[in-house]
């Protein structure tokens, strides 16, 4: 049986998880595959902190990463340090040395992705990244493998936990944001500097790496208009309720003609939809396609287990090319031009709350409000489909009065034009 070495870098939550499932799983994937594992190094930050740390007999802790990458018996290289810059250095030249790589990477995966692939197809060596989009949801081989021959036209996804998580609280325990955040990182949901999760930047890099396998377009951070969950209001959460709706923070590509849609921003979803249903830092992507209609695919998007368990897959995967002499191949060799559309231009549904205000009426505005309600200290509304030139028109009639007005988008209300 031949014995693959590994090398890894990072030992936070993530590393940890993955020297913990390695041990555990040792002894199955011995019996079930053509080879084992045995890992030789692991670079880390400061290695007095990992003294006591669980590693398997024999392994050698380093704080050098060159001890890694540069090391001729390493055969694979997992990438668990996260950062851009310093991973990417890493990768590259452990490439240019022959190891494949995993990663769960999004930030770099999203940035420089593309760059990292042609090197490593050029080098023949692996480069997966399963772990890159909602932990332990095996979103990335759905994608390029069950649903390769499928036509996709949607992909919308809940996919970032602490974001969820604020939400639901809000919603739930009718908290305002600053506390529900409070109570996020008291938990250890949220970092201390909460930025990417809350402003939606997190969810913008998964949703380009998903956006690659989908539809075969690499979407840049400048392409996806994004707005945060830090001014969603507990009016907002309340009026949702009353028209049966949630506000979730989604990421959602469509692809319509040759024009791919996209956005990543707070949006109400109508309770017959399942992702309405997603709440704390659970994870859900539900992938529209011609085949199969709407599929959804939910599980824990962060975590050691969750995500050391696809970064083992993706380790079994690479495993078995070596033993095959077949690295090289792409995760995902899907590639389709498509011009870069915003969704948040597009004719669509919206719910429009003003706050202070009770005295606005559906008459007011007789075409374009469907239902309305008032609650205690504010009046809400949903439009019908609506283009974005008349929303500002409303938005700035509605706020002559100095009232606060705000407005969310209804989840699959848009509507696009394809074309050609």
């Amino acid at each position: 049986m031949e014995t693959i070495t590994i090398g890894l870098l990072g030992l936070g939550t993530v590393g940890k998880g993955v020297v913990t499932l390695l041990q555990k799983q040792a002894a199955k994937i011995a019996r079930t595959q053509d080879f084992r594992f045995k890992l030789k190094s692991v670079a880390v930050h400061n290695r007095t902190r990992h003294q006591n740390d669980d590693l398997p007999a024999g392994t050698i802790l380093t704080e050098k990463v060159t001890d890694v990458v540069d090391d001729p018996e390493i055969q694979i290289v997992i990438e668990a340090m996260g950062t851009i810059e310093p991973a990417k250095v890493a990768i590259c030249q452990a490439i240019l040395n022959g190891k494949s790589i995993i990663s769960a990477n999004k930030d770099l995966l999203a940035t420089a992705g593309e760059e990292i692939l042609r090197l490593a197809k050029t080098a023949k060596v692996d480069f997966f990244y399963e772990a890159s989009v909602a932990g332990g949801i095996p979103i990335l081989r759905v994608l390029s493998s069950s649903l390769e021959t499928d036509k996709i036209s949607q992909i919308t996804g809940i996919i970032n936990g602490t974001a969820n998580y604020v939400l639901t609280a809000m919603d739930r325990e009718d908290r305002d944001y600053a506390t529900a955040l409070k109570n996020a990182q008291e938990l250890g949901y949220a970092e201390a500097d909460p930025t990417n999760d809350v402003q939606g930047i997190d969810a913008t890099y998964k949703l380009i790496i998903l956006s690659r396998f989908a539809f075969g377009q690499s979407l840049r951070l400048a392409d996806i208009p994004r707005r945060g969950i830090t001014k969603i209001s507990p009016a907002q959460l309340a009026s949702a309720k009353q028209f049966k709706m949630k506000i979730k923070l989604l990421a959602v590509a469509k692809e319509a003609g040759h024009q791919l849609y996209s956005l990543v921003g707070p949006a109400a979803i109508p309770a017959a939809e399942p992702l309405a249903h997603v709440n704390g830092v659970q994870n859900a992507i539900a992938v529209q396609s011609d085949a199969l209609g709407e599929t959804t695919y939910t599980g824990p998007g962060a975590g050691a287990a969750p995500t050391a368990n696809s970064i083992l897959s993706d380790l079994l995967a690479t495993g078995d090319d070596i033993v095959k002499g077949d690295c090289g191949r792409e995760f995902n060799n899907y590639r389709k031009p498509a011009a870069a559309q915003s969704l948040t231009t597009v004719p669509q549904r919206y719910l429009i709350t003003v706050e202070e205000d009770r005295s606005l009426t559906n008459s007011n505005y007789p075409d374009l409000f469907q239902q309305q309600t008032v609650g205690p200290h504010y009046w809400s509304g949903l439009t019908s489909v609506i283009s974005r030139d008349t929303l500002e028109k409303l938005l700035h009639t509605l706020e002559k009065n100095g009232a606060k007005v705000s407005y969310l988008p209804i989840a699959n209300s848009w509507q696009p034009v394809p074309q050609e």
